[in-house]
């Protein structure tokens, strides 16, 4: 054997070699993850599922952070706000009372103006809202609502307009 591969052994490696430039070259591809090729969209696109794992996508918009995530069938609400950064809070003045947050889901195979479920983040993170099961192609909104509180600015801003509108009549009374 090993005879004949001192005198055919050459000859063997040039065979392969010519036989692996006949082989048609094809590009190196890396394995897929996601269905972010069918996504045709300048948004977010985050990827949150180990590789072959059924996922599906969820549209989130509003004060968290916004874009298409494709997450695992099983991922609950609760974690699904915690994959999105959690729910904005925000800073706030001095004897100020925090912002309230607000969590709607919606089907669009249902209906797009009634919410599936529509409750505050923190009863739905402490576990007291039972959440509906995730579906493909629902749509997370989280809101951010401020209560706005009445100052000295408002009151004078309303005095003045209020004394500005009284003179506009009492001029136009005037001139007839």
């Amino acid at each position: 054997m090993s005879a004949f591969l001192r005198s055919y052994g050459p000859l063997l490696c040039g065979v392969c070699v010519w036989l692996l430039a006949l082989v048609p070259a094809r590009p190196a591809e890396a394995q897929k993850f996601g269905r972010i090729e069918e996504t045709q969209t300048n948004t977010a696109y985050f990827y949150y599922a180990q590789p072959g794992e059924a996922t599906i996508q969820i549209y989130v918009w509003g004060s968290a952070q916004p874009g298409i995530y494709e997450i695992p069938d099983s991922t609950s609400l609760s974690r699904l706000l915690t994959m999105t950064g959690g729910v904005p809070r925000g800073q706030r003045q001095e004897n100020e009372e925090p912002a309230r947050i607000e969590v709607r889901l919606y089907r669009p195979e249902a209906s797009r103006e009634t919410p599936v479920l529509d409750t505050r983040a923190r009863r739905v993170l402490e576990g007291t809202v039972e959440a509906p099961t995730l579906q493909e192609n629902d749509i997370l909104v989280v809101e951010t609502i401020r209560q706005t509180q009445f100052t000295w600015r408002d009151g004078v801003s309303l005095t003045s307009t209020a004394l500005s509108l009284t003179l506009l009549i009492l001029r136009l009374l005037d001139r007839r």
